[in-house]
């Protein structure tokens, strides 16, 4: 039973720590939808073990990279240096609906700086002054703001609350994804002008050992990462001033998806071998608690045969005794017939139970002979049976035997 039990729970933590490793694997190397704007240099590292390759493309239906100037590097022997000085910028004139905002993403590495020069149009400002520029890092802190717009402050966010022109600025310390975005809390549309400008540092691609361009629909990008190397990644896109409205936004920001192709000999080999540690430890167990449970039983054992010989030894006393005393009994009642003689004698000898037949059995424990066989045995085998002459609890009645 303890080994059935135990070979249950080496089996569901089997199946556990398989799933576990599944789901982890799939929540870091899932593939993801990006969106490659100007001016992005991200570096997309994978661990060479559990991933085989790095594969771009562009969403269905997006901009190829002839427009947008993406380009997927590769780097062998680490991650290449992150000193190239870029600057670049965008104008824009977007119409922002009443209780509604607009956003835009930027892949921006440490030390980077973005400056947002905005204006309001005088005819359609609003009276009041609840209109903001946001520039929020991380889609998370972004989608914060988006919920409750009012009620946002911390260091993920450089808000300002605008009215006809200013400028928000902000230094990149982390290499992430930045949210620019303009919310228009009031009750009508608002139409604002955005000059975004970007002083960015990109990553040296002039080493890199290879180089695509993935295109619009099912053209892709794909890098090969040996096992034992440390190679990386980069997705660039181009650098490329513009200025139009808000039916020009997605010109130069593209979509991508990046997904990663699993190395499965490595998740079959991890498998297996954890599967034949945990079978070694349950045959460890089982061996352990085997000798456990042959001990503890010989022990029972030993005890059980010890009590049962201790029983038997007494029972055999007890029944020698009890026969002597049936001898002696007979013995007795055939010194005492010889006296009598006759008649008595003869009544003396039947059983006193039926008065029929001769006497030719003696109870156990207490060895009288008062009956015979036949009668004595229903005597015993009935309920509370006792015998005829001392009232004795009877266990057993023996037949006497002339010869």
């Amino acid at each position: 039973m303890v080994l059935a039990a135990m070979l249950c729970s080496v089996v569901l933590l089997t199946l556990g720590l398989l799933v576990s490793m599944a789901v982890m694997a799939w929540y870091f190397y899932s593939p993801v939808e990006l969106v490659a704007g100007p001016g992005c240099s991200r570096l997309v590292r994978a661990n060479p073990l559990f991933v085989k390759e790095i594969t771009v493309r562009m969403v269905e239906g997006g901009q190829g990279s002839g427009e947008n100037g993406l380009v997927l590097y590769g780097h062998a022997g680490g991650p290449p240096r992150l000193d190239v000085p870029a600057a670049w910028s965008e104008a824009r004139r977007v119409v922002v609906p009443a209780n509604s905002h607009r956003e835009w993403v930027y892949f921006l590495n440490r030390g980077s700086q973005i400056q947002v020069d905005y204006s309001v149009e005088p005819e359609t400002a609003p009276p009041s002054n609840r209109l903001c520029v946001v520039v929020a890092q991380g889609k998370e802190s972004f989608m914060q703001w988006s919920e409750k717009p009012s009620s946002v402050h911390g260091t993920t966010f450089s808000r300002r609350l605008v009215h006809g022109t200013g400028t928000v600025r902000r230094t990149i310390d982390s290499s992430q994804e930045y949210y620019v975005a303009v919310g228009n809390m009031n009750d009508r549309d608002t139409t604002v002008t955005l000059d975004v400008r970007v002083s960015a540092v990109l990553y040296d691609t002039t080493g890199a050992d290879y180089a695509c361009s993935p295109g619009a629909g099912s053209s892709r990008c794909t890098y090969g990462l040996p096992i034992l190397g440390q190679n990386v990644a980069v997705l660039s896109s181009g650098l490329r001033e513009r200025s139009g409205s808000e039916s020009d936004d997605d010109e130069q920001h593209a979509k991508v998806v990046l997904s990663y192709e699993p190395r499965l000999i490595v998740y079959f080999v991890g498998s297996a071998i954890l599967a034949v540690v945990l079978l070694m430890l349950y045959e460890v167990l089982a061996t352990m608690l085997g000798c456990c449970c042959c001990s503890s039983t010989g022990d029972g054992a030993a005890e059980q045969r010890t009590t049962t010989a201790s029983l038997l030894a007494a029972d055999k006393e007890e029944e020698d005794a009890s026969l002597g005393s049936s001898y002696d009994s007979v013995s007795s009642d055939g010194d005492h017939d010889e006296e009598a003689g006759g008649d008595e004698e003869e009544g003396r000898r039947l059983c006193v139970v039926c008065c029929d037949a001769r006497r030719d059995c003696f109870f156990l424990p207490c060895g009288h002979s008062a009956t015979c066989h036949p009668c004595g045995t229903r005597i015993v085998e009935g309920d509370g049976g006792s015998c005829p002459f001392c009232r004795r609890k009877l266990k057993k009645v023996r037949r006497i035997f002339a010869v």
